[in-house]
């Protein structure tokens, strides 16, 4: 009874602490939307387009221990640029890492990101040599490649942008988009938190938007909000509509900007294995990362509680009464441990390491139809968020990987290597090459006189009297007569059928000798012979006159003593 009492109280307390962390009203952390349950599609399942497949498996690192981070990849001829940890943008040639353009300040350490900026989403303009990147902390910039890298800034985190009922700045600027006519369509994954806390919108309802910058006023317009955590945007081939990705939710919402369905929206596709990120469009379709694998085995978290908002809204400030007194520490005395502590607690790298082994990338039509899937389990190019094909290779980009992987083409035939085994010479017999002697024999009849005549006969073993020849010959043999005539009949053509390719050789099972039973009696013998104490006399009586010749030993002794001695020698 004390056991259950115990638990009892125990589970009194926790709920009373649960209620006050949840009800009281001021605790850390302030979201925009209050907490309330919604539902979202469970994950496919991976058959069909989403067979798995081992295409990423054994991925190709490069620049290891050069780069960290590459988020987003652009292919412009033979150069590569990226972001990376660091708020650097840079260009790739080969070997070659130039330098770009940085909007943050200076900064040592890869966890000073408030610091440093996080370049995440990018895109080349459509009206002249610009690079448009979005930082995620400095906001939206266009950076001239043609002039050094100068950058002038587009949208700042400052500005109170437009929301469905409320007006918000932006905290987490993520991807871009850019239309023919230079507008540009970019995310905000957060109005709430910053990347420093991207935990914290796991929990949080959600506050994302999509939002289109006319770059002929530079007013931003807000097309959806209220998304789970927004990110990667693509334009159709003809403009008409704008997709862009919910990663928490795993699904790609459609935003219409053309025709009768314009200004409305819908999903695009959802229940994917998967946290897309990413969108990179093609003639075909676009191809959409899986940033961490989602399914049955392996659920999100995210996914899991979004239908309990107590639950989540205790998880969240939790982790904000974590994190409140380490960030008072930091106001106060600035350093490097407690903005460490800060960056493990809410920075989405502190459970990098939670994701599952599976990476996953997903090819999806116009139409919203899955068109197949690329897979990889052995875990060398981890957390996908972005693809780039050029020439014979498949580049692949992270937020958390510290090098950039690459992979072959999917496009490219793939050459298998079947095993093949070859057989020994004495396995079997092959044709002959060469045609066999000729002998000449009477033709069996049966009238009393038959006349000889001359038959070819084609044999695989042909007898020792022909081989010994090294040229076949032919030889006629006649019969005088019938009568006494000796004809010699050849043997039936025999010939072996080559073995099958898959069909395995036997070797020829040997005789095993009969059981040697006198092993066990030769053992007992030699044992003997190497210990004499194992030795055993026939009689007793024998037993104790051996022992009765040993000088050093008693008469009376030998009576009791039931041991067997060694036979000693005499002393003199």
């Amino acid at each position: 009874m004390g056991f259950f009492r115990r638990v009892r109280r125990s589970l009194i307390n926790f709920l009373i602490f649960f209620f006050l962390i949840v009800l009281l009203p001021g605790l850390p952390p302030n979201t925009t939307f209050p907490f309330e349950g919604f539902r979202i599609s469970k994950p496919r399942e991976l058959k069909g387009a989403l067979e798995l497949t081992d295409h990423l498996d054994n991925a190709e690192r490069l620049f290891e221990g050069k780069i960290y981070g590459p988020e987003a990849i652009l292919v412009n001829g033979k150069d590569l640029f990226t972001a990376i940890h660091g708020g650097e943008v840079i260009r790739i040639n080969g070997q070659h890492i130039t330098h770009i353009a940085k909007f943050g300040k200076p900064c040592e350490l890869s966890f000073e990101e408030e610091i440093c900026g996080r370049p995440l989403g990018m895109a080349f303009d459509t009206k002249g040599s610009n690079l448009i990147v979005a930082d995620a902390y400095y906001g939206l910039f266009s950076v001239d490649l043609a002039k050094g890298g100068e950058k002038h800034q587009l949208v700042s985190p400052d500005t109170v942008l437009d929301g469905k009922g409320v007006n918000r700045k932006a905290k987490l600027f993520n991807s871009v988009a850019v239309a023919r006519n230079g507008d540009i369509f970019w995310t905000d994954s957060s109005s709430d938190f910053t990347i420093q806390d991207g935990v914290f919108t796991v929990f949080a309802n959600p506050s994302g938007r999509l939002f289109h910058l006319d770059r002929a006023t530079g007013k931003n317009k807000v097309l959806l909000d209220r998304l789970y955590f927004a990110n990667g945007v693509a334009l159709s081939p003809e403009e008409e509509f704008v997709l862009v990705a919910e990663t928490m939710s795993s699904q790609i919402r459609r935003y219409y900007l053309k025709g009768p369905k314009a200004g409305t929206d819908d999903v695009f596709i959802d229940g994917l294995p998967g946290l897309v990120d990413n969108l990179i469009a093609d003639a075909e379709g676009i191809w959409a990362p899986l940033v961490q694998a989602v399914d049955s085995e392996n659920p999100a978290i995210s996914q899991l509680l979004s239908n309990v908002p107590l639950i989540r809204k205790f998880l969240i400030r939790m982790l904000a009464l974590a994190e409140l007194p380490i960030r008072l520490i930091h106001q106060v005395v600035p350093n490097v441990h407690t903005q460490r502590l800060i960056h493990a607690i809410g920075h989405f790298e502190s459970i990098s390491f939670l994701a599952p082994s599976r990476q996953t990338v997903v090819k999806i039509s116009w139409g919203g139809k899955l068109l197949g899937s690329l897979h990889g389990t052995d875990g060398t190019a981890g957390g996908i968020s972005h693809v780039a094909e050029m020439g014979d290779h498949l580049y692949l980009g992270s937020p958390f990987n510290k090098f950039l992987a690459r992979v072959p083409s999917p496009k490219m035939p793939k050459v298998e290597v079947r095993d093949i085994k070859y057989r020994p010479a004495t396995e079997s017999t092959p044709p002959p090459s060469k045609p066999a002697p000729t002998t000449t024999t009477a033709k069996p009849t049966t009238t009393t006189t038959p006349k000889p005549t001359t038959t070819t006969t084609t044999t695989t073993t042909p007898k020792p009297a022909t081989t010994t020849t090294p040229k076949p010959a032919t030889t006629t043999t006649t019969t005088p007569k019938p009568t006494t005539t000796t004809t010699t009949t050849p043997k039936p053509t025999t010939t072996t059928p080559p073995p099958r390719r898959n069909q395995k050789q036997r070797p020829p099972r040997q005789r095993q000798p009969p059981p040697n039973h006198n092993l066990k009696h030769q053992r007992v013998r030699r044992n003997q012979k190497r210990n004499p104490r194992l030795r055993q006399p026939p009689l007793l009586k024998l037993h104790r006159a051996r022992l009765r010749e040993n000088r050093w030993i008693r008469p009376q002794y030998t009576r009791r003593c039931p041991t067997i001695l060694p036979n000693r020698s005499r002393r003199n």
